[in-house]
């Protein structure tokens, strides 16, 4: 905590991004040197995510494709959406932020998907996963399940502004109507360059001195909950935003090997 005499040093950032498919917008961003938690970071980057995308999405419209998203669609909204640690984290915050009813509500969604997942043993195999490749597999039992998202109101997100990563990344070239059965027919997505949902989790697991991870969306409240001393730790502000940078942005994200030393967390 900064007391109320002391100064905060500001670092203002100017970024200047390339991509494969072109040159994102000229930004400067004022990063406080104040303690952080990796859940500051998501504002900034969902900023960051959506002008790859849309570079993406400009890529594909000029190769004579068409998004098939669109609002009221929903279907996608059923599949079992990976969040990184920080995600977690940040949804977790939100959902105790709302008015007492509203986050009664949303949490009575959430135990009703756990509970559904318990009957159906989904949540034994998932504790259980240990091939890589048993997630997909997985996914589909779940998206068979017809589970919708708890954000999911009137076939539209309720929190569009703050979903994740994962949701942000998954725009559909294909027909919409082969979205009722992603398992058996070929969906076409938006390839996008960088991943902030990986990268998230990339630099969480760095940071956090933990394997690897992601976090089903279904289950992320209990998730968040069970590990909060994860999420109260913090890093010295412009050296966390600088770091993520360097993960986001490299040239091989998914070999990323960790460089920069790490400030003690507090």
């Amino acid at each position: 905590m900064v007391a109320a005499n002391e100064s905060v040093e500001i670092k203002i950032i100017a970024l200047t991004i390339e991509t494969p498919d072109g040159q994102l917008p000229p930004a400067r961003v004022q990063v406080p040197n104040i303690p952080l938690r990796l859940t500051s970071l998501i504002i900034p980057f969902q900023q960051l995510c959506d002008g790859l995308i849309e570079l993406a999405k400009q890529r594909e419209v000029q190769k004579g494709a068409k998004v098939s998203c669109q609002k009221g669609c929903g279907v996608c909204c059923s599949q079992l959406v990976p969040l990184s640690p920080p995600e977690a984290f940040y949804l977790a915050d939100y959902v105790r932020s709302l008015p007492p009813e509203r986050k009664e509500a949303l949490e009575k969604r959430f135990r009703a998907i756990k509970e559904t997942m318990k009957d159906r043993g989904l949540m034994e195999k998932l504790e259980k996963i240990e091939d890589p490749g048993e997630h997909k597999v997985l996914g589909g039992e779940y998206f068979q399940m017809g589970l919708p998202c708890p954000f999911l109101e009137d076939n539209s997100c309720s929190i569009y502004p703050r979903r994740p990563f994962s949701c942000r990344e998954y725009n559909v070239i294909s027909p919409s109507e082969l979205c009722q059965d992603p398992i058996n027919n070929e969906v076409k997505t938006v390839w996008i360059p960088r991943s902030m949902m990986v990268a998230m989790a990339r630099l969480a697991a760095e940071l956090y001195q933990v394997p690897l991870m992601t976090i089903p969306l279904a289950l992320s409240l209990d998730w968040a909950e069970e590990h909060q001393v994860f999420s109260k730790r913090t890093w010295p502000g412009i050296w966390l935003f600088e770091k993520m940078m360097e993960v986001a942005t490299g040239d091989k994200l998914e070999n990323f090997i960790p460089g920069a030393p790490i400030p003690p967390r507090k």
